[in-house]
């Protein structure tokens, strides 16, 4: 059942904003590994789905695409828009447009076919149901788009969690030591491929990254821990059309 009331970062943004450029868990796990699964992207036009506190969409922007970067908290949004009011940014501002925009609703902003790719990080687990978003990722991506995303390991989670029923989709509330309480959902890895090919996305590769060598310097123990039990699960998919 989705989560009730539905889980918002609003009343955590601040703190997350503070700290997830420095954490290891993203800075040098989940991001430098989401950053090798990216095509070329110079030239094109990318929806970046769940842009958080901007980093992708700068990214992205660095690279030469035009950027529309949108997520559900408004605070995060803000939090955005302050990175890209920093001098360093001037040049990949102007290729990014910040919006409020909920992933469970309609991207009524986008026309058919409007972006080459999509970028969502760390995102869709936060979703009940996929189908209804990735129904609109298919419809705005051009024939052939990709969409490269990342999510919780389903085995990993199904471990961490000791849960009683693998194949089930079930909601979690979890805490962050350096966020607080978050909530959002588990499911199997049957249940993430089988929402990617309904909506007729192709997967092209499943990634379980590897940390890099900085992780292992600041947390040692966790960089071996990582290596046999991975975090994150991360797909490349291609518009089948």
């Amino acid at each position: 059942m989705p989560l009730s009331p539905p889980f918002t970062y609003d009343d955590i943004a601040d703190a997350y904003a503070a700290g997830v450029d420095s954490a290891p868990y993203n800075a040098l796990y989940e991001r430098p590994a989401m950053l090798e699964l990216l095509p070329p992207v110079a030239g094109t036009r990318v929806l970046d789905a769940g842009c958080g506190t901007g980093w992708y969409a700068a990214e992205l922007a660095m690279r030469g695409a035009s950027v529309t970067a949108i997520d559900a908290s408004a605070a995060m949004i803000g939090h955005a828009r302050r990175r890209f009011a920093s001098a360093a940014l001037a040049d990949a501002a102007r290729l990014v447009e910040l919006r409020v925009g909920d992933l469970e609703q309609p991207l009524s902003f986008a026309s058919d076919r409007a972006f080459d790719g999509i970028v969502s990080s760390l995102v869709l687990h936060y979703l009940f149901d996929w189908s209804a978003t990735l129904a609109e990722f298919q419809r705005v991506l051009k024939p052939g788009g990709w969409l490269v995303c990342s999510t919780h390991h389903p085995v990993a989670e199904a471990v961490r969690l000791d849960v009683a029923r693998y194949l089930d989709v079930e909601p979690v509330e979890d805490h962050w030591k350096w966020v607080g309480t978050v909530r959002y959902y588990r499911r199997p890895l049957s249940a993430i491929v089988g929402a990617l090919t309904r909506a007729g996305l192709a997967i092209e590769r499943l990634v379980e990254p590897l940390p890099t060598e900085e992780f292992r310097t600041l947390k040692p123990r966790a960089y071996e821990r990582l290596l046999r039990q991975p975090e994150f699960l991360l797909v490349r998919a291609r518009s089948s059309r």
